[in-house]
């Protein structure tokens, strides 16, 4: 792994553990056993690695949506294979969008961007749902596509809670799997009820 891609991802663990604000440069140094010249040799600040990180963390996003389809899935297959990689994913500490809309007013912009990029990427993708057979075709796709973006403020914001009766695996998993139900035809909704019956068989 390159430098600043090891860089990127250790400061994204703390930065979702504790926050931004709660990292100094210093202790990201040390957590990655260089020096601080070193990080500053790629990176100008510590805003600077936020950004590549947001940036990171949305390609990767579309990467594996992109992959999953090259590999022959349909768009339900699809969503599912998602959901399960990203239930497994290490839930964002509040602070970190609560430090993001306080101190960085250009990352906000720069995920508002985001989102953008995201909505086109989704409604590509729930067209080519709807040509499969698979997603409905009554469904307002422009709709839909905010909707899945803005699910993820559901989870994070969940992590307020101080003491949750569920565990927010099971909050992402329960949200994510009967949205894409919702939006299912017939013959979606037959390959997502296998799956939900396989998880259940295996617990």
């Amino acid at each position: 792994m390159e430098i600043k891609d090891r860089i990127v991802d250790k400061a994204g663990e703390l930065f979702f553990q504790y926050g931004i604000k709660n990292i100094s440069m210093d202790e990201l140094a040390s957590s990655l056993g260089m020096s601080k010249r070193t990080i500053y040799e790629i990176f100008k600040d510590k805003e600077d690695i936020l950004r590549s990180l947001i940036l990171k963390l949305g390609d990767e996003r579309n990467r594996i949506f992109e992959e999953f389809l090259e590999e022959g899935l349909n768009v339900v297959e699809v969503f599912i294979n998602v959901i399960e990689i990203q239930r497994k994913m290490p839930v964002s500490n509040a602070k970190f969008l609560q430090d993001i809309y306080k101190y960085y007013p250009k990352i906000v912009k720069l995920m508002q961007e985001n989102i953008e990029k995201n909505n086109v990427f989704l409604r590509e993708f729930l067209l080519t749902g709807i040509g499969q057979g698979y997603i409905r075709d009554d469904l307002n796709v422009e709709v839909t596509a905010f909707l899945v973006e803005q699910s993820t403020y559901t989870y994070i914001r969940a992590s307020y809670l101080e003491k949750p009766p569920f565990s927010f695996s099971d909050l992402f998993y329960t949200m994510m799997i009967n949205f894409v139900r919702g939006i299912s035809t017939e013959k979606g909704i037959k390959i997502i009820d296998a799956h939900i019956m396989s998880k259940k068989n295996l617990n």
